[in-house]
């Protein structure tokens, strides 16, 4: 498993961008954030009206080691305390395994900037949380290529 705020030490490493990259902007909540690691977003609830002119990147914080449903995506580069940072949101890239991985299989976040199987469906909550889909197969502690469709 990836230690707590790094992920894949090499950084956001995409290999597939769908064609276009999704990106959405917002800035780092109160805490520097490496590119790689997994984020969520995290503020005040009502900071939007209807409006798009009631939106400003700042009312998008994001914070480090999303799990489970929290997860909105990859930071794709290292930031500091309070800064804009990018968050890929679409794409195929080589993540932590943290437990054996069949290709084709449905992933979810770990918490540890990792990722292992949903599980099975019945009564499984885990299994209505997957952030992507394997497209190689890993081992637990290897790299696994993922498609993540946050």
């Amino acid at each position: 498993m990836a230690a707590t705020g790094i992920g894949n030490p090499a950084g956001a490493v995409i290999t597939y961008d769908g064609g276009a990259p999704r990106i959405i902007t917002g800035l780092a909540r109160a805490q520097t954030i490496s590119g790689g690691v997994f984020v969520f977003a995290s503020g005040a609830s009502g900071v939007v009206s209807s409006g798009l002119n009631s939106l400003a990147t700042s009312d998008l914080l994001f914070s480090i080691d999303a799990s489970g449903a929290q997860f909105n995506g990859i930071c794709l580069q290292d930031v500091g305390s309070n800064e804009a940072i990018s968050v890929v949101t679409r794409g195929t890239f080589l993540l932590v395994c943290n437990g054996n991985t069949a290709p084709g299989v449905l992933v979810k976040c770990d918490g540890n900037n990792a990722v292992l199987p949903v599980g099975s469906l019945a009564g499984n909550l885990a299994a209505q949380t997957p952030i992507g889909r394997a497209v190689t197969q890993g081992a637990s502690g290897g790299y696994i290529l993922v498609d993540i469709h946050g």
